[in-house]
């Protein structure tokens, strides 16, 4: 196989292996907390520590991959998702887990930015989206295996053991081929620029509405993601396997739509696509808060996991139509970054709600957000100098 094409295919394996354990605890947690004896509205706190974890590698990300190069890179965060997982199954009270958790945020926060400042330099919109689709691929089989884990055996632990194995699989491959990152793809050409300033990018509106819509919108991608599984069992009184299936279709439906814009973005554009999936996501929220379709309005699921799919990496994608080319790189940093700064606040913000106010909260407060990203994307203006 061509080095370039095998390379191509590491990076989707580093995605999948990003996603693969991201939403194993969503679909365990009632079952940890029960063995635990401990609150559901916990789960935030846990939460919580992964997305410091995520959120300080990302922002080490120039450093780390100066120091040790992007194979480095990809070795270390696969090593230390490997022993998150391990850690997991051993820990004798889940006030470990948000320091476990810090720890598959720091290896997870590695591989995400890394790769995207990467793929974007490197390769086209299309193989953007389908990267991003390699996640959905992860976080798809993830609930999966633990939804199969809880049904055949009543156990979280199998499941996390099962990821973690996979994981290391991937981890081999990563040592193996080491040598193949020190290559430059045989793609597209990119331009060699002056960067500015932070300073300067931030002085630009399109900066601040960029870094907004990622935060709102990563907050509800995940938030659905986790929440979703508890509040159909625990509130909506969803059959355990009936809930998991679902939860794992939001996520099915979610990959497919990310390789169906690989697809379909060069025709259309990324930003109609993305203002039309938004849409998608707007209905199939409805439908789930109104409890429409489905025990528990289960089907308004697979409408917002396919509407989701392209907005993340179109918005990467598209950061040169908001600013100007030397603003990009640093806008890209940002916008990852804002993600990150979402997925710590909002955890916390919703275990708040959940424990104050009860879990159907959550559904309205996820068509609030993507209703915001909608509005958001709707007044972006043309690159900013």
């Amino acid at each position: 196989m061509h080095p370039s094409r095998l390379l191509l295919i590491l990076c989707f394996i580093a995605f999948i292996s990003l996603g693969l354990p991201d939403a194993l605890l969503g679909v365990a947690w009632p079952t940890m907390a029960d063995e635990f004896s401990t609150t559901l509205d916990r789960l935030g706190i846990i939460m919580t520590g992964g997305t410091v974890g995520y959120a300080l590698s990302s922002f080490m990300i120039g450093a780390i991959i100066n120091r040790i190069g992007l194979a480095g890179l990809l070795i270390q965060s696969a090593s230390l998702t490997v022993i998150a997982l391990v850690l997991f199954v051993v820990v004798p009270s889940w006030y470990w887990m948000p320091f476990v958790a810090l720890i598959a945020g720091l290896g997870g926060g590695g591989i995400d930015a890394g790769l995207n400042a990467y793929v974007e330099k490197h390769y086209s919109s299309r193989i953007m989206q389908w990267l991003h689709a390699s996640f959905g691929v992860g976080v798809t089989i993830g609930p999966a295996i633990m939804t199969l884990s809880l049904a055949m055996s009543g156990l979280w632990r199998p499941g996390y053991l099962l990821v973690a194995f996979l994981l290391l699989l991937m981890l081999s491959a990563f040592i193996y081929y080491r040598g193949l990152w020190g290559r430059e793809p045989e793609t597209m050409q990119t331009e060699q620029l002056v960067q500015v300033s932070l300073l300067a990018t931030l002085k630009l509106p399109a900066a601040w509405l960029s870094m907004l819509a990622f935060f709102l919108y990563t907050s509800a991608e995940i938030g659905l993601g986790f929440w979703a599984f508890t509040l159909l069992t625990e509130s909506r009184g969803v059959m355990l396997a009936t809930a998991g299936l679902w939860v794992t279709i939001y996520w099915g439906s979610f990959t497919l739509g990310r390789i169906v814009a690989g697809v379909l973005a060069p025709k259309f554009g990324e930003m109609r696509l993305t203002l039309f999936g938004l849409l998608i996501s707007l209905i199939g929220l409805v439908l789930f808060t109104l409890q429409i379709g489905g025990p528990g309005g289960v089907y308004g699921l697979a409408l917002i996991g396919l509407g989701f799919a392209p907005t993340f990496p179109a918005l990467l994608s598209t950061t040169s139509e908001r600013v100007a080319k030397a603003h990009v790189t640093n806008l890209i940093g940002m916008q990852i970054s804002a993600a990150g700064v979402g997925l710590v606040v909002m955890p916390l913000s919703l275990s708040l709600l959940v424990s104050t106010i009860g879990l159907e909260v959550l559904a309205p407060v996820f068509l609030a957000m993507t209703l915001m990203v909608f509005l958001l994307l709707k007044v972006f203006k043309r690159p900013s100098n």
